[in-house]
Parts: C-alpha cells; structure tokens; sequence
C-alpha cells in the first residue's frame, strides 16, 4: 500500500494528522506496520474495527517509538557493562581455583543426569548449556579466527586452547547466561553471585532476563506495553529487598528488569549514568506513562535511583 494511502487509512481511522508530510516522511522510513506496533494501546477495541481513541495524534505514537528506541539504547549500554562485568568475575575465579582452561572440563556443568532431574523440577524454561557444542564452536574459531588477539596466539603461544579471559570475549551473552546456570553448586558460583551480592537464583534469573531483553535491543522489536518473557526473581528476603515499593512490582515487568540492572551496576559500574539518562528519557517524553513499563509512583524517590547522576 503507498504511503499516502497508509495516511488516508490512519485518518479514516480517527488519528489526527497535524502534517500529513511529516507523517509521509515519517512512514517512509519506520514502516507502517512498525507504526501500528506502537498504536495497540490508543485504539479503542471496544469497537470491531478498532479506531484511535477520540484526539490522539500522530505525534503520541511517533513519539512513543521513539521513546521505545531510546529506552533500548540504553538499556544495550547497561547489559554491556553487565556482560563484561560477569565474564570477568567468572574467568577470574574459576581460573584461579582450576587453572586457566578450566572451561574445557564438563566436570564444572550439570551432567546430563542432573539436567534430567532440573527438567522434571522446573520445567522447560530452564536454559541448557551443551558443553560439547560449545566445544565444537570454539575449535571452529581457533581454526582460522578473525579476532587479532586469537589470531597473535595461535601464532605465538603452544597450548592450543586460550586462557579462559581470552575465551570469555568470544562468547555471546545468552552463551554466558546459561554458563552460569549450568554450574555445579560450588564455593566459586556462589562468590561469583556474591560479588554482585546476589543470590545464585537471582544472578542466573536475571541473567536470563537480560539475554532476553538484549536481543529484542539487537532486533528493534518492541519493549514498551509488552511483558518481559524471563523475569528476574527479585528478592523476598527483607535484608535483600532494595525497593521500597517493591510488593507493587510486577516481576516480569520492564521496571523490574531496570531496576535489577541498576543494582547490579552499583557495584559493577559506579559511575555508569544509566539512572539519570532513564529519568531524563521519562522527562524528554511526558506523554510515555511510566506506569505502562511498571514503574511505581514513585519510583524517582528510591534509594535505588537518587543520586544516580554518574560522571
């Protein structure tokens, strides 16, 4: 369908249309059908053929995906830093208790037996982490690698596998996630979790929750006025609860997912800018509710969030 006629079908709709150029311009470039995306929550659907509420323009969903393309761009930062943060602890303190290439030993992973058993007790969402595939992956990528460092170490070092720093900057994040998940109970996982002072529940859940959440950044699909598919488990012991208001959050919520991520930048990140840029965000676009992404009343006054202005 032509774009002019994706206007006269947006307007016959009851959408106001201040600059039918802007808006050509506009479906241009994002697409009418990514444009509807973001019209779910205006329309009435009360009625069958689905027409905008009485006054909303073409300026409140535009606006809307462009607040939803700035929250992922920020969100993509924050997980960056959580990524490298939990890379490091793992390679560090796992190297250090069985040597630099202790990622080779399946010992340190739920064996196949025990993978059957965590199946039957919590079901399929449980993420698999298949060592020999990884294996598999890993010799492929030492037979011609394309990063320099793999490339200078192959050519300058014997043993054929790299340290395990070195392995860790291969690895994707949904890769590390389930790494995570799928090591043995040990006095090395659980001071992993504690150097972000999590417990080994929560740091595997909101690892998964993140993975999740970075791919829909990578892929541009939609975050606001959708649920989070993994949520993070937040914490119901009181000496680990960190949200005033947090009987009023919903776990699979966006908030949640934000708020998880601050914490863990806290201590992994100090000076990241991730509260004061997602409070500016909220500020730059008045008409996105925060309460659509789970945000509580007020969730500006938290702890959590006040003095979050980074460098």
């Amino acid at each position: 369908m032509p774009v002019p006629d994706q206007i006269d079908l947006l307007l016959g709709k009851g959408l106001v249309i201040g600059d039918r150029s802007l808006a050509e311009t506009f479906l241009n470039h994002v697409s009418y059908f990514r444009f509807k995306e973001y019209s779910w929550t205006f329309k009435d659907y009360k009625e069958a053929d689905g027409n905008y509420h009485k006054g909303t323009t073409f300026e409140q969903v535009r606006d809307l995906y462009y607040f939803d393309r700035r929250l992922k761009l920020l969100l993509f930062e924050a997980i960056e830093s959580i990524e490298i943060a939990v890379k490091t602890q793992l390679s560090n303190i796992m190297s250090l208790r069985h040597g630099i290439h202790w990622y080779l030993d399946d010992a340190h992973f739920f064996s196949e037996a025990e993978k059957k058993k965590i199946r039957e007790r919590e079901g399929e969402d449980f993420k698999w982490f298949d060592h020999s595939a990884f294996l598999a992956d890993l010799e492929e990528e030492l037979e011609d690698p394309e990063e320099i460092s793999l490339k200078y170490y192959k050519k300058s070092y014997e043993p054929k596998h790299p340290p395990s720093w070195m392995v860790m900057e291969m690895i994707s994040f949904g890769t590390l996630s389930k790494m995570i998940a799928n090591l043995q109970p040990s006095d090395e996982k659980t001071a992993i979790c504690e150097s972000f002072r999590l417990t080994k529940l929560q740091l595997v859940s909101w690892l998964h929750c993140f993975a999740f959440l970075r791919n829909r950044c990578a892929h541009h699909a939609r975050l606001v006025h959708n649920n989070v598919r993994f949520a993070p488990a937040m914490p119901r012991k009181a000496s680990r609860i960190f949200l005033t208001e947090h009987a009023e959050v919903e776990d699979n919520s966006i908030y949640a997912a934000c708020a998880c991520m601050q914490f863990m930048l806290q201590t992994c990140n100090p000076q990241a800018c991730f509260g004061a840029n997602l409070k500016a965000l909220f500020d730059q676009f008045p008409t996105v509710r925060a309460s659509d992404l789970g945000f509580t009343a007020n969730w500006r006054k938290e702890a959590l969030w006040r003095g979050s202005e980074g460098l």
